[in-house]
């Protein structure tokens, strides 16, 4: 069975490792520090299933990265989990696609929600 990528943008090192090991052992994990490094990627062509973005970010941030998906066709199907220190952004981010919007600090059983559904797994994590 093949393991469902996903991409984590965040620049908070500590909380990218968390995800990273919270979600290693049943999913791909990729991790940046750089939402222009992300959208490089995906330009390229490398894909992924999901995509994790904090909003605050250096070079592009979580609200640019949701407008970029918008406007390409391309890559309409990946949704999106954006996380965030503040709700200010959730209606936004909502209005331009995102699938989900968490606030700092979030419980991991709530990220594990977001996820599988967004993925379409059943629920595999106990909550």
């Amino acid at each position: 069975m093949v393991m469902k990528r996903i991409l984590v943008i965040e620049d908070d090192v500590p909380l990218s490792w968390l995800i990273e090991r919270m979600l290693r052992d049943k999913y791909a994990i990729t991790i940046t520090d750089n939402g222009l490094e992300a959208s490089g990627w995906l330009i390229e062509g490398i894909t992924f299933d999901l995509i994790i973005s904090d909003i605050h970010m250096p070079s592009l941030n979580g609200i640019e990265l949701l407008e970029h998906l918008k406007e390409s066709s391309l890559f309409n199907d990946i949704p999106v989990i954006i996380i965030s220190s503040t709700g200010d952004y959730r209606q936004q981010c909502m209005g331009l696609g995102a699938f989900a919007y968490l606030e700092k600090p979030f419980e991991p059983q709530q990220l594990f929600a977001h996820i599988e559904e967004a993925l379409g797994v059943q629920r595999s994590i106990p909550i």
